[in-house]
């Protein structure tokens, strides 16, 4: 809930933390983000009872806290998606939706503020992307020089680009078609020429080579004007008033712009200026952009923060709230997720500068590994952690693998030692080129590469359902990223492996034998003693010795 700021004095740039308006509503008095519900609840769902919907709660691991929370549903079907997006769910394989979803879905649809606690892999993608898409039908496309209406922040490039590419598919299924032509928005140019501006040819956009190009910076969804359109015109939009009778068709969509770092600037301002719905970015690239004038968030009416305990923990709490400040200028209906799997202190403090009246809903212990990952953690010498990987891969059945290092130089050292094993095994890291790192992702994903080594750029967020095995080569300092590590594997329920070699200068022993006796996992007998642990070593070819001074 929004607190009102103490005290009068100046703040300097590096001490801004700008808090939520307490706007209220006027025919409720209640604190409120101002913003219409675009959720109708159907009549299977209105009819359940209190006890029925708590007995449905409990049974999925939901808890809730907020006032006026809605009902979960219990299938896809209860929230009166259009036929294209029913569609794109059987045709993606989402059968009946995740416990979070179940709660998540009719929450952001009927337009509340959200913090969504759950494992990884729990399906929180889907649970703000399906909303996105019917709030931007209640909404015109944005023209050239305006937008973006929605706002999506994530903590890594690759990340970044995963959930671009999942938002560019939902944009282009609810495209639509209309008879008339786009009327120009300046003096320059004819009206075909106009349109042709704002409407990619398609086969450029299936091209192989404009994919490598430009795919990691912007798609735009349309669709050429000769392509048949997802669905008829929606009510909202028929009265578009930028068009007007015409003999040919014109596609109506939503655009989308990816913005990270490692890109050229001049690209990513080209097509903000070209008009843009949707922003996914990380937060870093984005101020600056803003910073230049390149791109204004005034216009944000639906902001998500994904894997929001990572920016946290990579030290963004800073720039997240000069973000929400740039997006809370004016006294207008904006409506915010936070989507985290761990449960920071830095959270709260965040949650106070973007979030009013909120629903919390947690899915799970938070903090833990989904109970269908198997935990295997065994005590191993430095000098054995080579031969001992190549013994688990070998035994691993069928790709893919994820191994995770703890240093850049580890993750070439493992990447050429299991090239040399003959497996087809490729490197991630920061120091990567960025359209290397965004294609290697998408052919680790399409299974052109068997084993991917990286470090914790790749544990957060990214989604690799065929993954079975994640190998922690070293393991991490924080319990934070041996979750997210390990939540690699088993996504959306499926059965999971998670292998770690545990050696003596291991800084989380203690959160770790804790973890696994929680999830009544298998300890090895050399964490009884976990003081052993954490401490300066010497590796050597007879084994670890632990430095006293």
């Amino acid at each position: 809930m929004a607190n009102q700021v103490e005290g009068k004095g100046e703040r300097s740039e590096d001490d801004f933390i700008p808090l939520r308006t307490n706007t209220k509503r006027n025919t409720t008095g209640q604190e409120d983000n101002l913003m219409k519900s675009y959720y109708e609840e159907v009549e299977n769902i209105t009819q359940l009872s209190e006890e029925k919907i708590d007995e449905i709660r409990w049974q999925n691991g939901i808890e809730i806290q907020g006032e006026n929370c809605p009902k979960p549903i219990t299938s896809f079907q209860d929230l009166k998606l259009p036929p294209e997006l029913q569609e794109y769910l059987q045709d993606n394989g989402y059968i009946s939706p995740t416990a979070i979803q179940m709660q998540a879905l009719s929450c952001v649809m009927s337009g509340r503020d959200i913090i969504g606690l759950a494992e990884t892999g729990s399906g929180k993608t889907l649970a703000y992307s399906l909303p996105l898409c019917m709030f931007l039908k209640t909404r015109q496309p944005c023209l050239p020089g305006q937008g973006p209406m929605a706002l999506i922040l994530t903590p890594t490039r690759e990340l970044m680009r995963q959930v671009f590419d999942h938002i560019s598919e939902l944009l282009y299924c609810i495209t639509t078609k209309t008879t008339g032509m786009v009327l120009p928005n300046n003096n320059h140019g004819s009206v075909a020429e106009n349109i042709n501006s704002l409407h990619l040819n398609y086969s450029n956009t299936t091209r192989s080579s404009y994919l490598n190009t430009h795919l990691p910076y912007n798609v735009m969804n349309t669709g050429s004007p000769g392509m048949p359109g997802c669905h008829p015109v929606s009510s909202n939009l028929a009265s578009f008033p930028y068009l007007f009778p015409a003999a040919s068709p014109v596609s109506i969509k939503y655009k989308s712009v990816g913005i990270c770092g490692g890109v050229p600037v001049s690209v990513q301002a080209q097509e903000i200026r070209s008009g843009v719905d949707v922003v996914i970015a990380t937060p870093g690239r984005l101020l600056d952009l803003c910073k230049r004038g390149l791109i204004s968030l005034n216009k944000v009416s639906y902001l998500v923060m994904d894997e929001v305990d990572k920016m946290l923990g990579m030290g963004l709490e800073e720039q997240l709230r000069k973000v929400v400040g740039l997006a809370t200028r004016t006294e207008r209906a904006r409506q915010t997720l936070l989507w985290t799997a761990t449960m920071p202190d830095s959270l709260d403090r965040l949650t106070r500068s973007a979030v009013l009246d909120p629903i919390t809903i947690q899915v799970g212990p938070v903090g833990l590994i989904s109970p269908t990952i198997q935990q295997n953690v065994m005590f191993l010498y430095h000098y054995e952690k080579t031969e001992k990987l190549l013994q688990v891969l070998r035994n691993t059945p069928i790709p893919p693998v994820i191994v995770f290092t703890s240093s850049i130089q580890n993750v070439d050292y493992v990447t050429e030692l299991l090239k040399e094993e003959q497996f087809h095994a490729s490197g991630l890291h920061s120091e990567k080129p960025q359209e290397y790192r965004f294609t290697l992702v998408r052919e680790f994903r399409e299974g052109k590469v068997d084993v991917l080594v990286a470090t914790d750029v790749g544990s957060r967020g990214l989604d690799f359902p065929e993954v079975t095995h994640v190998i922690n080569y070293d393991l991490p300092d924080s319990i934070e990223d041996y979750v997210h590590r390990c939540g690699r594997t088993g996504r959306m329920g499926h059965f999971g492996v998670a292998t770690s070699f545990l050696t003596l200068d291991c800084k989380i022993a203690e959160q770790l034998k804790e973890m696994l006796e929680v999830m009544d996992q298998a300890v090895p007998k050399e964490l009884v003693n976990t003081k052993q642990f954490g401490k300066k070593i010497i590796k050597t070819e007879f084994g670890d010795r632990v430095v006293d001074f």
